[in-house]
């Protein structure tokens, strides 16, 4: 286990200020004053910093509004590709950034190896369920895929729980029905190459329903970018919607243990209590935070960083990957 962490976190093109994410890098930095912390912005926001640790002054900045393309071809010295050639050159253990997500993906696909037998890197979080946590890939990296692409990352997703200690994850498909023939040729394919990984454990369960993802049967939910990317929103502001209407409608009547269970599930459910979403695939740890992060999530996601470091994710992975 690593003893500490280098961890670069770009403050820049995000919905959220700069400054205020600046926050929670040194509510982090308070917490864990062993870790080595870099952070790149522009000048004029380093200047409105009182930084404790070390920083990067960058010259330009990619904008959530940046075809990403034009965007990582054009903006060279973008704290988000300076972070990444930081991770390249080992200068950094992690990078968390909150802003593009495609400049990020492109970003890290030209600076950073893929790992072997892997094509395209996936964007994977955790979700709860009524049992254990799922992760769930792709949920915005990649909007149209291959069928060896999906297979690509069921192993990803089975090979990253069992670092967290599930000893035979089990994997789902997330689409319109349960049947075998259901959604479009492209899915039923991939449910045919998914079939393969049952050779020496029944690891394929077949199709998953979005409703039944909650229901905690199910280790990993692979499914495309576009989809999984709706289908993690969705849960979000579902989750969000359900826990304001309880706490307006009883925070301020119930009794204090209610008030316990009410804090609780707002935990368990609230996007910003769960560390961001990691980019697999890649030689290197990336951690991509909401583009609109509050300091509180972006927190959460320097200390997810940080618990992959400290637990040598990326070995990890690699290892479990090799059995695929």
């Amino acid at each position: 286990m690593k003893s500490n962490a280098r961890i670069g976190i770009d403050l820049m093109g995000s919905e959220t200020s700069p400054e205020a994410l600046f926050q929670a890098v040194l509510q982090f930095h308070q917490e864990s004053p062993s870790s080595e912390l870099i952070v790149f912005a522009t000048r004029d926001v380093l200047e409105e910093v009182d930084s404790p640790f070390e920083t990067v002054a960058v010259k330009e900045v990619i904008d959530m509004e940046d075809d990403p393309m034009l965007a990582v071809r054009r903006k060279k010295e973008a704290s988000m590709l300076v972070g990444m050639r930081f991770l390249e050159e080992k200068r950094l253990d992690g990078f968390v950034a909150a802003g593009n997500t495609g400049a990020l993906l492109l970003g890290a696909k030209t600076t950073l190896k893929m790992l072997p037998g892997i094509d395209r890197p996936a964007l994977l979080t955790l979700l709860p369920t009524q049992g254990k946590e799922i992760a769930v890939l792709d949920v915005g990296a990649n909007l149209n895929l291959k069928p060896q692409h999906i297979l690509q990352f069921a192993a990803m997703g089975i090979a990253y729980q069992k670092t967290r200690g599930i000893k035979q994850p089990t994997v789902g498909l997330l689409n319109v029905g349960t049947e075998a023939k259901k959604g479009t040729p492209e899915l039923r394919e991939a449910y045919f190459k998914l079939e393969s990984l049952n050779r020496n454990f029944p690891t394929f369960v077949g199709n998953v329903e979005g409703r039944q993802a909650f229901q905690g049967g199910i280790d990993v939910l692979v499914t495309d970018g576009f989809t999984g990317n709706i289908f993690l929103k969705t849960a979000e502001g579902v989750a969000a919607f359900v826990l304001g209407e309880l706490e307006q409608s009883l925070l301020e009547e119930c009794s204090p243990h209610l008030k316990g269970v009410l804090s609780q599930l707002r935990h368990r459910l609230h996007y910003a209590e769960y560390p961001g979403a990691i980019l697999c695939g890649i030689d290197g740890i990336v951690v991509k935070c909401h583009g609109d992060s509050t300091p509180e999530a972006l927190l959460n996601g320097i200390r997810g960083t940080a618990r992959l470091i400290q637990h040598n994710f990326l070995e990890n992975i690699k290892k479990q990957l090799f059995l695929y």
